[in-house]
């Protein structure tokens, strides 16, 4: 599913936030949003534009950091969360 910061009351079928979109917009403000489900399934979020603009802008920042040819995206993977933890013990000494 979504792995995201969130209360139920923050949760809503599509079929109703049909009736009431117009007040969800206003409650989405700042880093407030709603989930909209359809199936039980996460499908769509509403969120402030000024926080998405945010969000762009910080995920623009990663990627100019962490370029990565095209070319090589078959031959990159995930690492796991232990990799990472022993990397950052590395680092530490």
């Amino acid at each position: 599913m979504f792995n995201m910061n969130y209360s139920l009351a923050h949760i809503i079928p599509v079929t109703k936030a049909r009736e009431k979109l117009g007040d969800l917009a206003t409650k989405v403000k700042g880093e407030k949003y709603v989930i909209l489900t359809k199936g039980g399934q996460a499908e769509a979020a509403l969120v402030d534009i000024e926080y998405l603009a945010k969000l762009e802008e910080e995920v623009a920042k990663i990627y100019q950091k962490t370029f990565i040819d095209p070319q090589l995206l078959p031959l990159t993977r995930k690492f796991s969360n232990k990799e990472i933890r022993e990397w950052l013990e590395e680092d530490q000494i």
